[in-house]
């Protein structure tokens, strides 16, 4: 059996390429290790701008879809104790995962597009040291499909991406340390009134869930699940929390760190949460992936044209992607890395000040646009030195948020500047890691 496009997961990302391709006439095969009804069913919530439907050609469900599970539109931040939230604004729709991606997966079906499940990637297909197809365990029999490319969609444990050839250098492990793990306690609240609020000092939030009377309190923390309930025990003493009754609780995990640097090789695409696309700001990556998945259909309808789907003919990929929003996620990252460990007492101020979180740079973040003009630049450096002379911030987290910042502006430079082809990349790279290096990880 031979495909154009072998795509290995079916979850968004991989559901929505394959939509894509097989609209444009590709024969393309999903490879799912799941069963149908179990697809996307790790966690129940994710959420989309509503924005967000129309510029990516998504499904727009409403109020009575099976899909469909809430929507608002406020969106407040707010300091340790709760005080000086800051808002923005935007239309949000959650969803229900599995019955989404259900969806999805019959939109690509229905556009042509084949999807297999309970089909497990073991290994690529080889001939003359170049992929060929794929490998795969079907319900205990070895099967082989053969394909022109193959894009590794499989989520976080990159399955596909992580079975490449050493001197690819696209074998970037993801660590436990790489690794943000979430707590989603579901809640009935006693006063149904309640505000979708976020306190990034915490790592906590209250969002709305299905029941109009209830809500989601999340907890997110590096290291572990036991650290992560540490936290929450600590968010619990630090907010006076609306009175509630915990009815369920779900647990995940979601990559926080840089993508690879490079996406693509000979025949192979790596996207989605295998590529580490998600938003340094929340974790989500659904809709950012995308970002990338559209740049990914553009480049490989050229290369079907010309026959060539060699790693220097994919190279577009990278760097577009840059361009559109890898060297502002990186800026952000490293901003956020450092910026994170102050503590609560500095937190406040820099809420009562406006220091980083200010309102008109919380709305960019939201929309997906990191854009720091020269004048809020100034802003941070002066509210930081007025902190530090009336003693509100201690020298240490003034060196780390200053360090982040320039670190990140340093970072979004070097990938506005990924190279065009090639040629250069190792020497990119080099700059690349030792910026990384100096940012290091969110513990």
């Amino acid at each position: 059996m031979e495909y154009d496009v072998l795509i290995v997961g079916a979850a968004t990302s991989g559901a929505f390429l394959a939509k894509r391709l097989a609209k444009k006439g590709y024969k393309v095969l999903v490879l799912e290790k799941d069963k149908a009804d179990t697809v996307g069913s790790k966690m129940d919530i994710f959420h989309v701008a509503a924005q967000e439907f129309e510029r990516f050609g998504l499904t727009r469900v409403r109020k009575g879809d099976a899909e469909w599970a809430f929507e608002f539109t406020e969106n407040y931040v707010a300091s340790p104790t709760g005080k000086y939230p800051k808002a923005s604004f935007l239309p949000m729709v959650g969803l229900h995962m599995h019955p989404y991606v259900s969806l999805m997966n019959q939109e690509a079906i229905e556009a042509g597009a084949e999807i297999t499940y309970q089909t497990k990637f073991v290994d690529f297909l080889w001939e003359n040291d170049e992929i060929i197809g794929v490998v795969c365990d079907k319900n205990g029999e070895s099967v082989s499909y053969r394909s022109k490319v193959v894009v590794d969609c499989s989520g976080i444990g990159a399955s596909c991406r992580m079975k490449c050839p050493k001197e690819w250098d696209m074998d970037y492990t993801i660590t436990e340390n790489d690794l943000f793990y979430v707590i989603l306690r579901y809640v009935t609240f006693a006063d149904k009134k309640h505000t979708n609020v976020g306190y990034p000092s915490h790592k906590a939030w209250i969002a709305p869930c299905a029941d109009e009377d209830g809500g989601i309190i999340g907890i997110g923390a590096c290291h572990s699940y036991a650290y992560a309930e540490e936290m929450y025990k600590k968010f619990c003493d630090s907010i006076a929390l609306p009175q509630h009754t915990v009815v369920s609780t779900e647990r995940g995990v979601t990559p926080y760190t840089r993508p690879p640097y490079s996406f693509v090789h000979n025949r192979f695409i790596a996207c989605g949460d295998a590529a580490c696309l998600t938003k340094p700001n929340n974790g989500e990556g659904v809709t950012s992936s995308m970002v990338q998945l559209e740049i990914v259909e553009k480049v490989l309808d050229k290369a079907f044209r010309t026959q060539d789907f060699s790693r220097e003919n994919l190279w577009e990929i990278n760097t577009e992607y840059n361009k559109v929003q890898g060297a502002d996620f990186s800026m952000l990252r490293a901003v956020l890395t450092k910026a994170i460990g102050a503590k609560d007492e500095e937190f406040e101020y820099f809420f009562q000040k406006e220091i980083i979180f200010k309102e008109s740079l919380l709305k960019g973040v939201n929309e997906g646009a990191v854009k720091i003009t020269f004048g809020e630049i100034r802003h941070i450096l002066f509210g930081i030195l007025g902190g530090m002379l009336c003693g509100k911030i201690h020298n240490k987290t003034i060196r780390e948020t200053l360090k982040g910042l320039l670190l990140g502006l340093r970072l979004q430079k070097l990938y506005k500047n990924f190279p065009p082809a090639t040629e250069g990349f190792s020497d990119w790279c080099k700059k690349a890691e030792k910026l990384w290096n100096k940012v290091g990880k969110m513990q």
